[in-house]
Formats: C-alpha cells, structure tokens, sequence
C-alpha cells in the first residue's frame, strides 16, 4: 500500500527482528486498512537471521524495506521515522496485528485538533494462537487521555502498536532513546511518550483497534538471554551467566528516568527496577523446574539486590539453597500451590507483563 505518487498522510513504520513466523499478518492487517489518505510502509530489518528478509520481498513494492544491522528496536524505529514521508507516524511492531479501522478511527482525531501531538487505541492481548487473553488492555482507571503527572505516576497502557504521532513532534523530541541497543529491553516507548506529552496532548481513542501477541513467559526471558559474543544460554544452564547483565534495559531506563525528569521521575524508575526483580524471580523459578538450583540461586540473589524487601524472595532462596534430597521430603507437607510458588513454574500472577 505503499505511495508511489501523491500526498503521503500516513507513515507506518515496522522494526523487524526474527518476526518470520508472524511479519506476513502484520503486513496483511496493514494493507487491509480502509482509509482514504496516502499510506507508506515502511519496514526495517534489524538484522534478522532468520527468513524475515526473504518473507518481506514477497511483498513487493507494496512496502519499502531498510536494512540495518543489528541496533535494537530504538534505532530501527528511528530510521524508519527518518526515512519516512507522511504527515503521521502510525508505529507497529512486527507481531501485532491492526483491526481494519484503525487508521480511519484514530488519524482524524489528530486532524481536527492542531495541539494533539499523538493519539492512540484499546489494544487486546492474543496468545500465539491468536486467543484472545485480556479483551482490554487499558484498564478502566486509564480509559482518558493522560495527564503528563498520571505518566509519570505508573506505566502507561500505552502500547506502540496503538499509537499515531505527528511527525514534526516526534522528530523534535528526537523519536527514540538510542541509549537502549539489541539487548536492551524495557521502556524505550514509555521514554518516548513520555517526551511527547511534554509537547501537548495525547488524546485516548476507547475502540479496541489492535492485537499485542503476548508472548510466553519463556519466550521473553529466551529474548532477553539471547547469545552474547557466542555465548551459550540456557535458563537451565548455570555456566557462569550474571543473571544482573540481562536486565540492563531496566537500569538505563531508571537512570534516564531520574536524569531527564529528577524527582518526578522517581516512581517510573522504581518500577523499572522492580519489573527486573520480578523477571529474574521468574527465571530462577525456571531454573528451579528445570533442576538448576545453582543458576535458581543466583537469579535470586539478582533479585533481592534489586528488590531486599521482597520476603517471597528469600523464601525461594531459602528453598534453593536446601538440598534436592530434604525438599522432596518437604514438599508433600505443602499445599500445591506453595510448592508451586517456590518450585516452578511461575505463578501466572507474578509473570511481569
């Protein structure tokens, strides 16, 4: 759908990693949009290894593809918002899928109001299997346009495959944060947002107008532990990883949170931190289930350096650090859900979004 002459009203800009086994739907859901302005698709390769590439030429000229090593998500989101011609940046993640509408029902809210400088949807969570998991992802406490003290005050539901941006505003903020590489993951976008609300008003549309693939627990912690410099890695394999040095994400976006909004940024910080602890409370729970007890143990002292008051944390520790022999001796005194809790797998509950 891409403009070859004309006006370009729309820019939809597409990082891609490794997104073989779902780019094709993502593609399909934008060129089913029913809207009448002039639409550009833009994707950028970061550096897939897998058949991502090769999938996209299929598509013809019906979209237009960068290619770029491996930068991280940040970088390949802003050279695409560089590269791109329109008037609005439509943002979508290359395993997210947009319900027909969703231009047509979120780009004239934009339109009419010049001070406006984003707008963005309801989303629902889908499984792998396209199941829907949480009909809503916007909670109805958040079912308004926000205030920049109410995004400063928690993480927004805001998701980026819900979001269009003027493209002037995004540009003069300076888009997104390349500080976050290939291996940084957490908060980017709320960065991001974040710096466009200081600009003006991000208006909330109440349609569901998207699908976020919520991937598996494992799935995510597999992104977050992907090789390093030819390094095997494995939750299961206690070979000397730091279970600390895969959370940096997390840390550099509560460093930037304090150095960019002081005070204010205190809270968003905090929970940057406190989303670390819990993913590696849930990769030492992995551990545990798989028989590492060495590599669970490490994961939870990660996470007590990250979170000391976290008493669950110390009981698991505690479970770890018992010998295999004297924990199938206990464990029948426990309800199911206790050896669960301090076995494996993670309880859906405490599985950080």
């Amino acid at each position: 759908m891409r403009e070859k002459n004309g006006d370009v009203k729309i820019s939809v800009v597409i990082p891609v990693f490794n997104n073989q086994a779902t780019i094709a739907a993502t593609l399909a859901s934008v060129l089913a949009q029913r809207f009448d302005g002039g639409v550009e698709v833009i994707v950028v390769n970061d550096g897939s290894t897998d058949g991502t590439r090769a999938l996209l030429t299929e598509f013809g000229d019906r979209i237009r593809v960068i290619d770029q090593r491996n930068l991280g998500v940040s970088a390949a989101r802003n050279a695409g918002i560089a590269a791109a011609a329109g008037e609005h940046i439509a943002l979508l993640d290359g395993d997210d899928i947009w319900m027909e509408d969703k231009l047509a029902r979120t780009v004239p809210v934009l339109d009419r109001n010049p001070a406006r400088v984003a707008v963005f949807s309801d989303g629902m969570l889908v499984d792998r299997a396209g199941t829907v998991v949480v009909p809503n992802f916007v909670p109805p406490e958040c079912r308004h346009s926000p205030t920049l003290d109410e995004m400063l005050g928690r993480i927004w539901p805001m998701m980026v495959s819900s979001i269009v941006i003027r493209r002037e505003t995004l540009l003069a903020t300076g888009g997104f944060p390349e500080e976050f590489g290939a291996s940084d993951y957490f908060g980017e976008d709320v960065i991001a947002f974040l710096l466009l609300r200081e600009r003006g008003e991000i208006v909330f549309v109440p349609e569901t107008l998207m699908q976020y693939r919520m991937t598996e627990l494992k799935q995510r912690l597999s992104k977050r532990l992907r090789p390093r410099d030819g390094e095997r890695n494995s939750p299961g394999a206690s070979s000397g990883f730091d279970p600390q040095q895969y959370f940096t994400g997390n840390r550099l976006f509560a460093r930037l949170m304090r150095e960019r909004f002081g005070a204010r940024g205190r809270i968003l910080a905090a929970i940057a931190i406190d989303r670390a602890a819990a993913e590696q409370v849930s990769l030492g729970m992995m551990a545990m289930q798989a028989g590492d007890r060495g590599y669970a143990r490490r994961c939870y002292l990660s996470a007590i350096r990250n979170r000391p008051a976290e008493l669950k944390t110390y009981a698991r520790l505690t479970w770890a650090l018992l010998p295999a022999s004297v924990t199938r001796v206990l464990s029948p005194m426990f309800s199911p859900r206790l050896r669960r809790g301090l076995s494996g797998p993670p309880l859906l509950e405490e599985r950080p979004l």
